[in-house]
């Protein structure tokens, strides 16, 4: 028998975790193609404003001799609003892999739900992750719920601008249901109007040591 083995190649014996490991990769990549499909909507809506208005003077200077004027700003729009989308997704995908978080595909969403375990597991950890809650500068505590639930602002950039989070507590399992809520006119990634929850999920998990792995999962 093994002599049979023996003679086998040796990637027969490795292919068995390939199409699970081909599966992830696979999701990733997915999930960040539609991030930035997202983010780039939000930059092209967000340029389209001021392009349109120079293209309506341009057309009124001009006139008919205007289409090649017309033509470099839909040309520059679609640049900038590319390469602003690209920063926005890099400066995503930069922060959850800091604060070892997935990249989904609803990275974007006005709320962010999920199921995240203690790094740092030791007797009384909810008790020192409200205390280093409340240290935060970018925290304000506004309720607590006994040792189960806590209710807070979270500031994820340089303004004043909050998003509205709660962490409940399973001190048995050893994990946290972290969720986040922004309004729709707050501004996120790079100046986008969209993923502050997303950054603040990053943020806060990273603060408090938090991850995402056994025992962890995302809640719908």
């Amino acid at each position: 028998m093994w002599a049979e083995l023996s003679c086998q190649p040796p990637h027969r014996f490795l292919t068995f975790d390939q199409p699970r490991l081909r599966e992830a990769g696979n999701g990733e990549r997915g999930a960040g193609v539609k991030v930035w499909a997202g983010c780039w909507r939000e930059a092209a809506c967000v340029i389209a404003v001021p392009a349109v208005i120079r293209v309506g003077f341009e057309l009124w200077d001009q006139g008919g001799r205007a289409w090649g004027a017309i033509g470099g700003v839909v040309a520059a729009w679609v640049a900038v609003s590319v390469v602003w989308a690209a920063a926005a997704w890099l400066l995503l995908r930069r922060r959850a892999r800091t604060a070892g978080i997935a990249l989904t595909s609803d990275a974007l969403a006005g709320r962010q739900t999920r199921q995240l375990r203690v790094l740092r597991r030791s007797v009384g950890w909810p008790d020192r992750m409200r205390t280093e809650l409340k240290a935060s500068d970018r925290a304000s505590v506004t309720a607590e719920k006994g040792r189960e639930e806590i209710w807070f602002h979270w500031r994820p950039g340089r303004r004043n601008r909050t998003v509205w989070g709660s962490i409940a507590f399973d001190d048995v399992s050893g994990t946290v249901v972290l969720d986040l809520r922004a309004s729709g006119a707050y501004t996120g990634s790079s100046g986008l109007r969209r993923g502050a929850s997303f950054v603040a999920l990053c943020q806060v998990a990273g603060e408090l040591g938090l991850v995402e792995g056994e025992g962890a999962a995302r809640v719908s």
